[in-house]
């Protein structure tokens, strides 16, 4: 189980927190498992191991949601409920994004949806792809199949159109589950998405 207290809950489902340290012995939890955080919603693991305290950097404090070392020392003893030698010991680092609050998001964006509902995602891909800047919708999903996942400046390079409608169309593949992204800020496109694109090259 992920638990999170509620005061991290908005940063996570902003992506500004992607990234937690546990004082656990074992890991508690699997690399692609999505599990349900409690009054948070569905976290993807995408990478989970051992790694010595003393070796953290800044970057991934800052990612775990502490502006400083002493911040994240004072909750991590907090949390763990002793006195942590942060010398010498490890912690295990998680990796994760956050996907939404319930099950039927899962579902989603797993493929795990009714014909009717295949044929309405497609209908509103095929609607925002028609008002997009350049039909540049599924130019995109086709850029993330073909590649795997891309940073958003390299999309930016890949698709000729503005960096705020490139912007713009990842949020709305994010709203209908097509697409999601990692801690590193890179994006690909989900089961949903692979199966909506095999549905269209069969028309």
């Amino acid at each position: 189980m992920l638990s999170f207290k509620q005061k991290y809950h908005e940063a996570i489902k902003s992506g500004k927190i992607t990234v937690s340290f546990r004082d656990w012995k074992t890991l508690n939890v699997q690399k692609n498992k999505i599990y349900k955080s409690l009054n948070l919603g569905l976290l993807r693991v995408l990478d989970v191991s051992f790694k010595r305290l003393a070796d953290i950097p800044l970057i991934e404090i800052q990612k775990s949601g502490f502006r400083s070392f002493q911040d994240f020392k004072e909750s991590f003893e907090e949390s763990a409920r002793r006195a942590v030698d942060f010398k010498m010991e490890s912690a295990v680092k998680v990796e994760f994004e956050y996907l939404g609050e319930d099950i039927e998001n899962k579902k989603r964006l797993m493929g795990k949806v009714t014909p009717m509902e295949l044929f309405e995602i497609r209908q509103k891909l095929m609607s925002l792809d028609e008002k997009s800047e350049a039909q540049s919708i599924v130019k995109l999903l086709l850029l993330l199949e073909k590649t795997g996942p891309l940073k958003l400046e390299d999309i930016e390079k890949a698709i000729k159109v503005a960096p705020d409608a490139i912007k713009l169309n990842i949020r709305k593949l994010k709203e209908l589950s097509l697409i999601s992204s990692n801690s590193k800020r890179c994006y690909s496109i989900t089961p949903l998405s692979l199966k909506i694109l095999g549905n269209m090259k069969k028309k």
